[in-house]
C-alpha cells in the first residue's frame, strides 16, 4: 500500500509540473503579443484611471479589495473593473465603483478594448488566475501595470514579489504606498443598502430585545469545507443549551432547505438576495462561519465573527497558507483552525469559543 500511495503521489507531481509547463507556454505566447513594460518606469501624475481584473474569484475575494478601491477612490482616481456577469449584482451596489466591465472567460475575444492608465493584478500568485489575467491584457490599452507574486513579467512595469505568509490586504497596502496614499485606517467596506435593512427589521420584529442573535453559515462552496448535517445539529443543540439565544441560518438556498432542524429558537433563512443575509450580519452578536465570503463580510460589518478555517494549502504550494492569506481581517473575530488530514473538528470547541465570546466587549 506504501509502494501504491507513494507512486500516486509521483505521478500527481508528474501531472502539476506537465500541466505548469504547458500553463507557462500558453502565457509566453500570450504575452509575445503585449508590449514589454519592464523597462519603463511608472509615473503616478499620468495616472487617473485604474483597472483591476477580477475574475475567477468570489463574492469574498471581492470584499477583501474594497478597501483598496474605496482609498484610490477617495484619492480621485477612477476605478474600473473588469468581472463576470454573476458578480454584476455586488460590483453595481458598491460606490466606490466607477466603471464594470462584463466579461465572459469563454469568450475574451468578444470583449471591447477597455482604455485606462494603471491595471493592477493583485491575483498573479495563484496560477490560474495569472493566466486569465495576462489573456485580458491583450483586450486592454494600459500605460502601466503592476503585478503580485506572478511568474510572467514583461508585460508589467512593476512586479511586486511573494512574501511569506502574507495577508491578501499586504499587496493592496504596497500598491497604495506606491502611489503614495496612506494605507492606515484600511478596512472592508459594503454599501447601505436601507431597503435590506428594513426587510430584516421586520424579520426581527418577534426578537425580544434581551435575545441575542447568533447568525450560522454552515456550509462553504466546496463541501470539504462545509459542516455535515449531523455536526450542525450539534453546533445548534450546544449553543441553544445557553438562555436568550435566537439562532439564524444563512446560505445558498438550495443547500439550506434540505436542513430540518426542529428548535423554536432557530430559522432557516431562506431568502433571496445576498443583502438580506449582510443586513442580518449586521444586526447579529456573533457570526460563526465556514465560508470565507461571510468571514469577510463580518470584518466589513465589524461584527464579531467566529471564523471556521481548514489548513489548505492553494496551487498546491505549501507556501500559501489559505487560512493566513484569507484570514479574518479587523479586530472582532476569533478564526479557529482544524487540519481534516491530522484530526477531525471538534463541534464543542466551537460552541465553547462562540459561547464565551458572546459575552465579551465588541472592539471600537
Amino acid at each position: 500500500m506504501k509502494v501504491i500511495n507513494y507512486l500516486r503521489k509521483l505521478n500527481r507531481k508528474r501531472n502539476h509540473k506537465t500541466h505548469e509547463l504547458k500553463r507557462r507556454v500558453k502565457l509566453y505566447s500570450v504575452a509575445k503579443k503585449i508590449e514589454d513594460k519592464r523597462n519603463q518606469q511608472l509615473d503616478a501624475k499620468d495616472v487617473k484611471k485604474i483597472l483591476f481584473p477580477f475574475v475567477d474569484l468570489g463574492i469574498g475575494d471581492a470584499v477583501c479589495h474594497t478597501g483598496i478601491w474605496a482609498k484610490l477612490k477617495d484619492a480621485g482616481y477612477t476605478i474600473q473593473i473588469i468581472a463576470e456577469e454573476n458578480k454584476r449584482h455586488f460590483f453595481e451596489k458598491l460606490s466606490c465603483i466607477d466603471e464594470l466591465h462584463i466579461v465572459d472567460m469563454n469568450n475574451i475575444q468578444a470583449l471591447e478594448k477597455i482604455n485606462t492608465d494603471l491595471v493592477i493584478s493583485i491575483y498573479s500568485w495563484m496560477k490560474r488566475k495569472e493566466t486569465f489575467n495576462t489573456l485580458l491584457l491583450s483586450k486592454i490599452n494600459y500605460k502601466y501595470a503592476i503585478s503580485f507574486g506572478g511568474w510572467l513579467t514583461k508585460p508589467y512595469n512593476i512586479t511586486i514579489p511573494l512574501q511569506k505568509d502574507f495577508h491578501i490586504t499586504d499587496p493592496q497596502k504596497k500598491i497604495l504606498e506606491l502611489l503614495g496614499i496612506n494605507a492606515n485606517k484600511f478596512r472592508y467596506m459594503l454599501p447601505e443598502l436601507s431597503e435590506h435593512d428594513s426587510f430584516i427589521d421586520d424579520y426581527l420584529r418577534p426578537v425580544n430585545s434581551e435575545e441575542k442573535i447568533v447568525v450560522i453559515n454552515p456550509f462553504a462552496s466546496v463541501d470539504e469545507r462545509s459542516l455535515t448535517l449531523e455536526q450542525l445539529d450539534k453546533l445548534v443543540e450546544n449553543l441553544s443549551k445557553t438562555p436568550n439565544i435566537k439562532i439564524f441560518i444563512i446560505g445558498e438556498k438550495l443547500k439550506i432547505q434540505k436542513i430540518k432542524i426542529n428548535n423554536k429558537n432557530v430559522s432557516i433563512c431562506l431568502f433571496d438576495s445576498l443583502w438580506h443575509a449582510v443586513s442580518l450580519i449586521k444586526k447579529a452578536d456573533l457570526t460563526i462561519s465556514v465560508d470565507t465570503a461571510i468571514v469577510h463580510i463580518s470584518s466589513a460589518l465589524q461584527t464579531k465573527l467566529i471564523g471556521i478555517y481548514y489548513t489548505v494549502f492553494l496551487d498546491h504550494n505549501e507556501t500559501l497558507k489559505g487560512n493566513i492569506i484569507f484570514s479574518p481581517h479587523g479586530e472582532n473575530h476569533k478564526q479557529i483552525i482544524f487540519d481534516k488530514r491530522k484530526y477531525a473538528i471538534d463541534i464543542d470547541a466551537i460552541s465553547e469559543a462562540a459561547i464565551s465570546y458572546l459575552d465579551e466587549p465588541l472592539s471600537a
